[in-house]
């Protein structure tokens, strides 16, 4: 863009070369006309608010900017204070959308309106009967695996001592064997 300006404003001072006696290099006051006879034409550059010397001289040093494939190039400046979140929201920003005066629903209102009855918490209890039948629902599921864990042992201990008194009483007839066999006067075995 900035190129493409300053290739025109080049052909256009190319042009017209300035007439012999006028400087060019200051401006043209408003108030000050130039003179021109009858069969002389008005100097163009002589109205311009622009040095054409100095765009000259500008056009003839290498640009800044080198542009490569074609691609282009916009650069911005922008001159002013850097704005807060104040300017851009306001200074209420901070008391949010509802006012605090009566007759505004507050967020559990609006729950209450929008959340069917099924859906919500406990729906067939209050929130404190609810944690009143969470609280008991978990007080007995603990008694219930501990009564479990202690009929667990509870059997387990019975099948020890059953075998304990099996394995005695396998004992007992074994010794009363060996009583027998040495009564009858069989060699011991």
């Amino acid at each position: 863009m900035i190129f493409l300006l300053s290739v025109l404003l080049s052909a256009s001072v190319a042009a017209v070369p300035p007439q012999s006696g006028q400087s060019t290099s200051a401006p043209a006051s408003p108030d000050a006309s130039p003179q021109t006879s009858q069969d002389e034409s008005p100097d163009p550059s002589a109205s311009l608010p622009v040095s054409l010397d100095r765009i000259k001289q500008s056009l003839s040093r290498p640009p800044a900017v080198r542009l490569e494939d074609n691609r282009f190039v916009f650069r911005v400046e922008v001159i002013g204070r850097k704005l807060t979140i104040e300017d851009i929201l306001g200074p209420d920003y901070l008391k949010g959308p509802m006012p605090a005066v009566a007759g505004g629903f507050t967020h559990q209102e609006f729950l209450d309106l929008v959340t069917p009855k099924d859906v919500q918490g406990y729906a067939a209890f209050t929130n404190g009967e609810g944690l009143t039948v969470a609280a008991t629902s978990f007080a007995t599921s603990f008694a219930l695996q501990a009564l479990q864990k202690a009929i667990h042992k509870f059997q387990d201990a019975k099948q020890e001592r059953d075998r304990e008194a099996a394995r005695k009483e396998v004992q007992d007839a074994l010794a009363e064997l060996e009583k027998a066999r040495v009564k009858a006067g069989l060699p011991p075995k």
